[in-house]
């Protein structure tokens, strides 16, 4: 047990702008170990603002290493390198082979054959480069151990450790100035805007839900009129803006993007929210959602390997939007659901099938918004805490593993 040895240090390593959903994962996570590991480890918080402030670190992460000291760094490669080559030499340059990695938005085919490429030899190069690996779910451990048996490597002993779902409280009372308003009849899209991030679904879902209540004969003054992306845009996807706003305008909608939301705000945004939405293509990993409920929302999502794995996890958090298959009660049970979702992962379940899974979904949780919304004390376990204590265990094994590990008396270099 790792929490019966004293005086163990970790240097928590923080990459990247405050803003980036990384980044801030890896801040929360050194502050709540300060707490949560006190007198089990000695906690270091490591804050580069880029990938060059984390080159002048090396030295220091180095010398901890050979002082049998723990060092874990949550890696996305854009936040390291101008190629993911480049992001992967950089931390095989700055770090200490004792060291574990979080890593983050692990690649997968769907991708693009080009970019996956890319991605998917440096994730598995870094996989076999040190002492421990953790991903967010076992769809990301899949994709990784495919990537590393497709480049002939052996990885790291890879460990799931699930994104927290953070406390959704802020300190002081009410709405804080300049709150995001109009959000109680919209469609709400969390964090940065990119292609395929969901937005263009949720547009096309809600225009459908829309023309088939007009098709019926219903007033549409009750029903959300636009989708709000609350978040940035991501960097060189401004064009995209343009492109959503005039989508949903044929349709008769609006499109917004709010821009950075800051903490204060976020919880007053979250709350009146209409509905919910996070339809990202290609998804293993999600902090939107996470947020999502740990502000007591529950978030409508397409159905796909990973979103089965977080139902599962934490049941009755998410509302499933699961495509219908010929002959088959849209009440179906658990064991058709799951043939259906792997339908889709699959393939055979097309676009269209799954904009009408998301439209019937979304017409329903606008007429009850109850569906959007957490029952009263479900649980969100594994907590923060619970995952401080897991990566804690993860630094305790690499420590273990790296000073049992035979040194050669010659090689070994890491361009070996």
């Amino acid at each position: 047990d790792v929490y019966k040895r004293q005086g163990r240090r970790v240097h928590l390593v923080a990459v990247g702008p405050q803003e980036h959903g990384v980044t801030r994962h890896g801040l929360q996570t050194a502050a709540l170990a300060h707490t949560v590991l006190a007198g089990r480890w000695d906690v270091d918080l490591v804050r580069c603002a880029d990938a060059a402030q984390f080159q002048a670190a090396a030295e220091r992460l180095r010398a901890s290493g050979e002082a049998g000291e723990a060092v874990h760094v949550d890696v996305t490669d854009a936040l390291f390198g101008r190629s993911p080559a480049e992001a992967a030499a950089v931390l095989r340059e700055v770090l200490p082979e004792s060291a574990t990695l979080a890593l983050h938005d692990v690649p997968q085919p769907a991708e693009g054959a080009e970019r996956y490429a890319a991605r998917a030899a440096a994730y598995a190069e870094l996989a076999g480069a040190f002492a421990g690996v953790v991903v967010a779910s076992e769809h990301e451990a899949g994709f990784l151990r495919a990537a590393c048996a497709d480049a002939g490597v052996e990885p790291a002993p890879i460990a799931v450790v699930p994104l927290p779902v953070p406390d959704g409280t802020v300190p002081g009372e009410g709405q804080a100035p300049g709150e995001v308003e109009g959000l109680e009849r919209d469609v709400v899209v969390l964090g940065h805007l990119y292609p395929g991030k969901g937005h263009a679904e949720a547009v096309a879902a809600l225009a459908a839900v829309r023309r088939e209540a007009a098709e019926r004969g219903e007033d549409l003054k009750g029903l959300p009129d636009r989708v709000t992306a609350l978040g940035p845009v991501a960097a060189g996807h401004q064009d995209l803006v343009a492109e959503l706003e005039q989508a949903a305008a044929a349709e008769g909608l609006g499109f917004r993007v709010t821009g950075f939301v800051p903490d204060a705000q976020l919880p007053a945004a979250l709350d009146a929210a209409a509905v919910p939405f996070a339809a990202h293509r290609n998804v293993s990993a999600s902090g939107s959602l996470a947020t999502w409920m740990g502000h007591g929302r529950r978030c409508l999502v397409p159905a796909g390997a990973y979103v089965e794995e977080m139902d599962a996890l934490r049941p009755g958090t998410l509302h499933v939007a699961r495509a219908e298959t010929p002959g088959t009660d849209p009440a179906a049970d658990a064991g058709t659901a799951a043939q259906d979702v792997a339908a889709t992962v699959s393939g055979a379940a097309d676009d269209d099938a799954v904009l009408e899974a998301l439209t019937r979904a979304l017409a329903a949780a606008v007429a009850d918004p109850s569906l959007t919304r957490l029952a009263p004390g479900l649980s969100l376990a594994p907590t923060p805490e619970d995952t401080v204590r897991a990566l804690a265990e993860v630094w305790g094994r690499a420590l273990d593993t790296s000073r049992a590990r035979p040194t050669t008396a010659e090689g070994g270099g890491q361009d070996d």
